[in-house]
């Protein structure tokens, strides 16, 4: 029995020494998947709708000072609507309106690895990015009378972010950025794709 617990234990060891702090580097590129609440554009009010789901993409491309550089991408979506009620002639009646909202955003960041700190796994990040924002405006009503809007907008949108990296394993981070594109703040993983 103590010779299974102590070939565990030396296993366990030898696993937690494989697991090394993942630096942002020159070439080294990170795909991040995450997950927020949605911002309020121009839809203050809703009755539901999705959350802000983040698909982002940097590349290490040169070491300035203590950090990296990276340059990179992000994409964006939400869904909201807003459900109603409305009384016309005695009768009650339903509408619906629903938003659409996609973001496409060029991102320039500066990435400092607190390894070299005395912090082993975790990295930390902050940059600008600028890009568009398309939406897209659906409405429908159950009355009489009904004639249908759509309408679609893009607009130029600007961020500012700061976010953090910790690794769990040599290939995946677990992330929280704050900024403000298509959320305020992003859950999510960051994988490492070298």
């Amino acid at each position: 029995m103590k010779k299974a617990l102590l070939l565990t234990g030396v296993s366990m060891l030898l696993m937690l020494s494989n697991v090394h702090a993942q630096k942002m580097d020159e070439k080294t590129n990170f795909l991040s998947l995450g997950i927020g609440p949605a911002a309020n554009y121009w839809t203050t009010y809703h009755s539901g709708g999705t959350p802000a789901l983040r698909l982002a993409f940097d590349h290490g491309v040169k070491k300035q000072g203590p950090g990296i550089i990276t340059l990179g991408g992000a994409l964006g979506y939400f869904y909201k609507y807003y459900d109603g009620h409305y009384y016309y002639n005695h009768s009650s009646y339903n509408y619906k309106w629903s938003w659409n909202y996609i973001s496409v955003v060029f991102r320039a960041g500066y990435n400092y690895n607190m390894e070299d700190a005395g912090v082993s796994n975790l990295n930390v990040y902050g940059g600008l990015g600028a890009g568009l924002l398309f939406s897209s405006y659906h409405d429908t009503y159950s009355g009489p009378g009904y004639v249908p809007y759509d309408n679609a907008n893009t607009d130029f949108i600007f961020n500012l972010y700061v976010g953090a990296n910790y690794f769990i394993s040599q290939k995946m981070a677990i992330y929280l950025e704050f900024g403000y594109d298509i959320s305020y703040a992003t859950l999510g993983v960051t994988f490492n794709l070298n």
